[in-house]
């Protein structure tokens, strides 16, 4: 079951309300010897539903945007110190911010720290951006810094 908004709610009610006109008008025009008119009233059913079937699709893509819009709320940054983005309820684990800023935003963690010569890095594992957090070891630099 899906839910669907208010306002959503009342534009899909109008336009299936005037398919259901366009249906009656369509039976009514079938009555009559006029083809030009039955014709006429065919390609007003045709094009009300082409309407009903594009509010569909435009309904279904704002409760999509609505979620992640919902989810970018969850998301805090980037920080001051690494440009780092993360989850509010797991500050510890920080996101790509390549990943996360790129359109289509994607949710990536960056990889653990490691020690790479004199630095200590993280790499994100989706698309490889790396970022330099501190020079020194890693034991040095296991608990977070923001």
């Amino acid at each position: 079951m899906s839910f669907i908004p208010p306002d959503a709610l009342s534009t899909i009610q109008l336009v299936s309300g005037l398919v259901a006109s366009a249906k009656n008008a369509v039976d009514l025009a079938k009555l009559s010897s006029n083809r030009d008119l039955q014709a006429a009233v065919s390609e007003l059913l045709i094009g009300v539903m082409d309407v009903k079937v594009h509010v569909i699709e435009l309904d279904e893509e704002v409760r999509d945007l609505k979620a992640q819009l919902a989810r970018r709320e969850e998301i805090e940054g980037p920080d001051a110190k690494f440009g780092y983005f993360h989850f509010k309820s797991k500050p510890d684990e920080p996101l790509c911010p390549k990943c996360y800023q790129s359109v289509p935003s994607k949710i990536a963690n960056m990889g653990p720290r490691q020690q790479l010569g004199n630095w200590v890095v993280r790499a994100c594992p989706v698309c490889g951006f790396s970022h330099r957090e501190r020079m020194g070891s890693l034991s040095d630099s296991q608990s977070p810094t923001w």
